[in-house]
Order: C-alpha cells, then structure tokens, then sequence
C-alpha cells in the first residue's frame, strides 16, 4: 500500500471533515475556551479541543488496522506511522470574529492545505472546511504587499461539514492564473480608482512605458 496516496486521496479529506464535524457538535466546550483578540490561528486552547476531536475523528474514519497517529499543536501537526514508515502532514486551523480576514504571505503557505475554520458569533460557533485556496479571495482593488501578496480568505467559501470533501488540488495553470488576478486589480485600481495608493503610481507609469513600446515586451 502507498501510504502518502492513501493519506492524500482517503485519510486526510475524511479526517478533515469528521475533525470539523466533532469540533461543531461541541458548542458548549467552544463557549469555555478563552479566545484571543480579533484572528489568531495560534489560539493554543482551540488547538487543544481540535486536536481532541481529531484523534476522536481518527478512531472513526480509519481503517488501516497497523497505522498510528501523533498529533502536535498549535495547528494540527500530524505524524503518521506504518511499522517504520512515517508521513508528516497538517491541518490548518483558523479562527475569527469576521467573515473575512487576512490570509498568510502566499510565498509561505501550501495552497492545498487542508484547514478547518472557526467563526465566532457571540455564543454561536460555525465550523467550516477544506482545502486553503477554496478560501482565497482577491479584490478589484487588492495592493500589494511589501514583501508577498497575501489573499484575504473567506469563511463562506469553505465547506460545511455536512458536505463531501472537494479533493481537488490547485495546479501550476491556477497558480499563475492567481497572478493574473492581482495583474488585473492592479490595473483596475487605476482605471477605476476608490482610494489612492502610492501602488497606483507606479502601475500606471509601468503601463505607460509599454504602451511607449510594446514590441520590447513581446517575449514577456
């Protein structure tokens, strides 16, 4: 048996889901946690009650007699084992106040991440799922950053638990479609200008200098 196929088609689709099912039904241990302010994927007691729930997940999703699961937190830092064989893997976990909030530098995430998601709402508590990017969002008029771009991630675009796991992987053709967005914001904030940016600026000059002289950019 192919043990990293396995995880990737079987066990961490299935886990993902059955984790963020265990945490939703477990409202009143949710309500006892002490969250820290605004968004914080490093909140220690949510990582604490997730990592409960998922090795109660594992007990019911898998069905490899032999294999093992180690669990470290924050996140969830996963370590299987097979006689001698051990896969790492992770879970993403997030939280938030909000329906939308600031994702992480794209240079230093996996797009394909599985990631449950907690959204606080006074004493209500709504857990979603799935792979990072289904979360991603890029606005009309998104600015760079300084150093990476990182796309907001939406709550509402993420699956309840209620719904099959999408196993679908970004691909490098959605990778540089990603870039092809932020081209796009860019050049939309100048034509459609909201509020100012020193971004703005230099959009706008580096557009001009090729329409100056397109030919010098036919092999971009």
């Amino acid at each position: 048996m192919d043990l990293e196929q396995e995880l990737e088609k079987n066990i961490l689709p299935n886990l993902t889901r059955e984790t963020c099912k265990i945490i939703h039904s477990n409202q009143n241990l949710l309500k006892k946690i002490s969250w820290s302010e605004g968004e914080n994927n490093k909140d220690m007691p949510f990582s604490d009650l997730a990592k409960k729930c998922c090795i109660e997940a594992f007990r019911k999703i898998n069905t490899i007699s032999d294999l093992k699961l180690n669990i470290d937190i924050p996140d969830l830092k996963l370590s299987f084992q097979l006689d001698n064989f051990i896969v790492q893997k992770k879970i993403e976990l997030k939280s938030t106040l909000k329906t939308i909030i600031p994702g992480s530098a794209r240079s230093k995430f996996d797009p394909n991440i599985w990631t449950i998601f907690c959204q606080r709402e006074k004493n209500t508590f709504n857990l979603r799922y799935g792979r990072y990017f289904l979360g991603m969002k890029i606005s009309d008029h998104e600015t760079f950053q300084d150093r990476s771009p990182r796309p907001k991630l939406n709550f509402d675009y993420y699956q309840k638990h209620t719904e099959s796991p999408k196993v679908e992987k970004i691909s490098e053709d959605m990778n540089v479609e990603f870039w092809k967005q932020y081209a796009k914001t860019a050049i939309h904030r100048i034509i459609n200008p909201k509020n100012h940016s020193w971004q703005d600026d230099l959009v706008r000059e580096i557009v001009k200098e090729v329409l100056k002289d397109p030919k010098k950019f036919k092999d971009v």
